[in-house]
């Protein structure tokens, strides 16, 4: 029995033995699937990474472009304003120049000689103004109260001076 026994006993151990490493290259199988499957996720991860900071510096750079665009717009409105501007400071200077030349008196007095057909005042046609005496428009009550004031025709002033003075005249 003992051989038997023993037979027995170098058949577990040679199926312990086959089973073991069965056990182990399942267990390593595993391991390696186990393995495989994260380095798939951290190279599943990795790419992310690279493809979300191409992303990112794509975005960045997509945005410089876009900014350097306004730049380049704004600068080219102000180059066509500028241009404008100095356009409309030309016509300024003409239209400036224009009417310097309109307003000399050479001018005023050709237009208004050949248009308006006006001429210089002949010896008969100036009238002389006295500056002693006052002019006023005669209403019909004005012309009663002048009438009325005094019979000469002295300054009222110069009437109560005299009056005072002279009280016999």
């Amino acid at each position: 029995m003992t051989a038997q026994y023993e037979m027995r006993d170098f058949e577990i151990d040679a199926f312990n033995e086959s089973q073991s490493a069965k056990i182990i290259s399942i267990r390593k199988k595993r391991l390696e699937k186990e393995n495989a499957k994260k380095i798939a996720f951290h190279n599943f991860m990795n790419m992310l990474y690279s493809v979300a900071i191409v992303l990112v510096i794509a975005a960045l750079f997509s945005t410089y472009v876009y900014k350097s665009s306004l730049v380049n717009e704004a600068k080219y409105e102000i180059f066509n304003m500028k241009a404008e501007i100095k356009s409309l400071n030309a016509q300024i200077e003409e239209l400036s120049a224009n009417i310097e030349n309109q307003t000399e008196l050479k001018n005023i007095e050709q237009i208004a000689v050949d248009t308006l057909n006006m001429q210089y005042p002949k010896s008969g046609q100036i009238v002389y103004i006295d500056s002693t005496y006052h002019f006023a428009l005669a209403t019909p009550a004005t012309e009663t109260l002048s009438q009325a004031k005094t019979k000469s025709d002295k300054p009222v002033i110069e009437a109560l001076v005299s009056a005072l003075y002279h009280p016999n005249n």
